[in-house]
């Protein structure tokens, strides 16, 4: 292997792991969110948004609005 596949390979990597961790933390402040979330304010916001939705978008949605679904009872 030469210096230039050696460089390459290293900057590879790297990227691999910068976005390996990027995905694991958004992962895991999603699951947080979640978590913290009653089911019936969860199936609130999926309604709200579609039945197609992810959590992901339920987070996000909750996040753009979180004092208004934090005020509603439930």
């Amino acid at each position: 292997m030469n210096s230039l596949s050696k460089h390459l390979f290293t900057v590879i990597i790297s990227i691999v792991t910068v976005a390996g961790c990027i995905y694991a933390g958004n992962v895991e402040m999603n699951d947080d969110i979640l978590s913290g979330m009653s089911f019936e304010k969860y199936q609130y916001i999926h309604d709200r948004i579609g039945d197609r939705a992810t959590s992901s978008d339920v987070v996000k949605e909750y996040l753009r609005n979180r004092q208004f679904y934090d005020s509603i009872a439930y």
